[in-house]
């Protein structure tokens, strides 16, 4: 590699010292340790999931039972995206600085409190600001969750690893539109006011996650960079004898030669290519998303026939996030991340022609198909690409910045989108879609570097 891995005086014996462990830690296998870190970290972004789109979701009742105007509900959207962005960039340094384990730490408790103050919110402006704490607490769930698992997961199969955590944690989408569509139009034992009831299910639902959580353990490859070698060496010998009780031989060298991501010459365009991804997937995804429901009402339908349509194109995320795990090993990155930016701007175009249409079948299944896409990209550039872009010594602040910069962007999302409601037709919203798609799905081909089976510096 172009550096050391070792953040010490640098003798001789420190850095023999760490490339042996990572030598150990690359011929890893699947065990019980490996697979707590899977679970802890795909159940943390589920409920991270339910909560993006539950905001979407309770977004139109608000206006409707005259809680909020649209105003309020476009800073109330907005705020959630800006304490996002600011929790991105914290979790970062405080990962790459402090330890992984201490970025995982109080980020869902935070999330899970404020969730539940916001469901006894007395009007709009209390729950803007606990909104804004929602975010800041899950701003470093995504930047935390995929990274620790390419730290955790075995070279060959990171990249499938990796997406099947955007699979389950992707069951979260439709999920949260079920829970919106229950207790907002099917069930309301509070009424008007039932939308509360969703917010204290996911709170209550976060804190559990972080009791959980308490059970992680620090990265192998953190320890190593910051040369606590006995932490790492008792951690590796750990996964090293529950491979050998369950009879796993050491995993094989896939590929030795130095890559774009070991060396640090390349972190500007790796930097720039993160944040141009990262931007396309989230802007396109939470526009379509967190408006679909109010787009729908928008064209003539009604709130339930809105919900109903956004939570069936919802169950789409779990199957786009599984196609991309299927794929992301026999593809390679760059070529699926590409794809899946074409082929979510061949169907926003042709969704913005449907909206006319007046058919709720036929924009139903346009939206199911789009949304494919979408968690193809989720599963791909959030879940794998990213993280494997950045050596170890920057991997979490990278990834932060990335991160931070799709939220960033996401901040003045909702008061564009409801201008461009009021002011145009809706079908403006799907063109722009389409436009950021094309113009990362270029840039993503013509400068990223493919990253598939190399190993992590």
């Amino acid at each position: 590699m172009s550096s050391s891995p070792v953040a010490s005086n640098g003798c001789v014996c420190d850095e023999q010292r760490a490339h042996d462990l990572l030598r150990r830690m690359d011929a890893t296998r699947p065990t019980a340790t490996f697979k707590k870190v899977m679970a802890l970290t795909s159940v943390g972004v589920f409920v991270d999931a339910m909560d993006v789109y539950l905001a979407g979701g309770v977004k139109s009742t608000l206006v409707d039972t005259g809680f909020a105007t649209n105003e309020q509900t476009a800073a109330f959207l907005s705020a959630g995206f800006l304490g996002l962005f600011i929790g991105s960039l914290i979790a970062g340094l405080v990962g790459d600085v402090l330890g992984r384990r201490k970025a995982f730490q109080f980020n869902l408790l935070l999330f899970g409190i404020a969730t539940i103050l916001g469901a006894l919110a007395p009007n709009m402006t209390f729950m803007i600001v606990m909104r804004f704490f929602v975010g800041l607490g899950l701003g470093s769930e995504l930047v935390t969750s995929f990274s620790m698992i390419n730290e955790f997961a075995p070279i060959a199969m990171r990249g499938r690893w990796c997406a099947i955590g955007s699979t389950i944690a992707n069951c979260g989408s439709p999920i949260a539109m079920f829970l919106c569509l229950l207790f907002i139009t099917m069930w309301s034992p509070l009424g008007q006011e039932s939308w509360r009831l969703v917010f204290v299910v996911i709170g209550v639902c976060a804190i559990g996650v972080c009791i959980a959580r308490q059970a992680m353990p620090e990265s192998p490859r953190w320890l190593i960079e910051h040369a606590k070698f006995d932490e790492a060496e008792q951690l590796i010998g750990c996964i090293e004898r529950e491979m050998r009780d369950a009879g796993l031989e050491p995993a094989k060298e896939v590929v030795s030669e130095q890559v774009a991501m070991d060396s640090n010459s390349h972190l500007a365009r790796n930097l720039f290519l993160g944040i141009v991804m990262v931007i396309g997937t989230s802007l396109t995804q939470y526009t379509y998303t967190t408006f679909g429901p109010s787009i729908l009402k928008s064209v003539g339908l009604a709130t339930q026939t809105s919900l109903l349509s956004t939570t069936f194109t919802l169950l789409a995320a779990p199957l786009g996030a599984l196609i991309g795990a299927l794929l992301i090993e026999k593809l390679g990155r760059r070529v699926e991340v590409a794809g899946a930016f074409v082929w979510v701007a061949v169907f926003a175009g042709i969704y913005a022609f449907a909206l006319g249409s007046g058919s709720t079948a036929l924009i139903t299944v346009l939206g199911f198909m789009m949304t494919i896409g979408f968690y193809v990209l989720n599963a791909s550039v959030i879940s794998v690409y990213v993280g494997e872009l950045f050596s170890t010594k920057y991997r979490f602040r990278c990834a932060g910045i990335c991160q931070g910069s799709g939220k960033a962007v996401n901040v003045f999302m909702p008061f564009a989108v409801t201008w461009l409601l009021a002011n145009l037709q809706p079908s403006v919203i799907y063109f722009a879609i389409v436009g950021v798609a094309l113009v990362a799905a270029v840039i993503t081909i013509a400068i990223g570097p493919e990253t598939k089976s190399r190993r992590l510096g």
